[in-house]
């Protein structure tokens, strides 16, 4: 029997109501509006470290398309430290096909709009108001291959510093003993991400034979600290629905669901976003994701309950294809799995991206760790 979203305690709880108001304030506080005008201008550039230097600074572009036929494209440049490393993805999952690159960690040429490492490049295109992907090179399972695809947003962007919501975080942040050392820790852990719905579409070369792409597709670029030894371990789904979902007047095209367990800085942090080409509502709560895969089994079938600020709670049921892409962090002591996925909300179906993170140190075993 599967049991209404509304009969689901959501996540964060938070802690008694005095501390989530004093939370509430603190998180409002740091939205600032300078702050998020600042943050929107830099959301299409790259955004270099600020003295002193710390080599766990991360600059991360983001660009993953799906097609409901299993076609998936995911790429991204990680810019490490000061810029000069960085880590790259890159896979696609075409004709039932597996297909990935090689090299991880490679140099990197960074400008302020055009990112470029081991063969993957992203330009700025100011006059569409969107970015090139371009790749040239061999990926395991194909050899040689070469696309050229351009994003172009079709949603409203979501950036963190003014859409993730003050009570929702608060509550997160109620859920934890307080102490100066916690919000030392928070002030250094500080990251800003923008995220938006779009297309991708443009050419592929492969095997000799040339191809057109069109893909619902995500963009994500964040910047800050990111030390992956702090996260236990996260869930993130990126789903394109194949026609609008109606929240109260508000006409989604796009989940994006992130619920992430940082250790001694949050147990159960919840952010993301539902939104069509006009409006966006920020997600405020979901199930506690510590349900799946406790075991360290990522499940090929899941459901999870979320809940947009001013909505009732909406159930996403997800199915993961088999294709499993996963990738080795910070000397393997982290691991990021992601797969295809389809799923259905309200009756609407979409498909997109189901991504899972685990820390070894969190106790939770993954065969990629043996």
């Amino acid at each position: 029997m599967v049991l209404p979203a509304t009969s689901e305690r959501l996540r964060p709880r938070g802690g008694g109501l005095l501390k989530n108001l004093a939370a509430t304030c603190l998180v409002a506080l740091g939205q600032g509006r300078l702050a998020s005008a600042r943050h929107r201008k830099l959301a299409d550039r790259r955004v270099p470290p600020s003295p002193p230097f710390d080599e766990n600074y991360n600059d991360s572009f983001v660009f993953q398309g799906s097609g409901g036929d299993g076609t998936m494209f995911m790429s991204r440049v990680g810019l490490r430290g000061d810029g000069s490393r960085a880590e790259v993805w890159v896979f696609l999952d075409i004709d039932g096909r597996k297909l990935v690159n090689g090299d991880t960690l490679v140099p990197a040429r960074a400008r302020q709009q055009h990112i470029s490492a081991g063969g993957l490049s992203y330009r700025y295109l100011p006059e569409r108001g969107g970015w090139r992907v371009s790749f040239s090179g061999a990926l395991q399972g194909a050899g040689d291959c070469r696309l050229e695809l351009d994003f172009t947003p079709t949603a409203r962007l979501f950036l963190s510093s003014r859409h993730m919501d003050a009570r929702s975080t608060g509550r997160a942040m109620a859920e934890m003993p307080w102490s100066r050392q916690y919000f030392a820790r928070l002030r250094s852990e500080r990251q800003v991400r923008i995220e938006q719905g779009g297309l991708l579409e443009g050419r592929l070369w492969l095997d000799g034979r040339e191809r057109e792409l069109r893909l619902r597709a995500f963009r994500d670029h964040s910047w800050g600290r990111r030390d992956w030894s702090f996260i236990n371990r996260y869930l993130w789904n990126i789903i394109s629905l194949e026609r609008p979902l109606d929240l109260g007047g508000v006409r989604c095209r796009y989940l994006c669901l992130t619920a992430v367990d940082y250790g001694d800085s949050f147990h159960h942090l919840v952010s993301g976003w539902v939104a069509g080409s006009r409006r966006l509502l920020p997600v405020v709560a979901c199930s506690d994701m510590h349900r799946l895969a406790g075991d360290g089994v990522i499940p090929r079938d899941y459901d999870i309950v979320f809940r947009a600020r001013g909505r009732r709670p909406l159930r996403c049921r997800v199915t993961r294809s088999g294709r499993e892409h996963s990738w080795l962090l910070q000397d393997g002591d982290f691991e990021v799995s992601e797969a295809w996925c389809r799923a259905e909300i309200e009756g609407v179906a979409g498909q997109g991206m189901a991504e899972f993170g685990f820390s070894r140190g969190c106790g939770i075993p993954r065969p990629v760790f043996s």
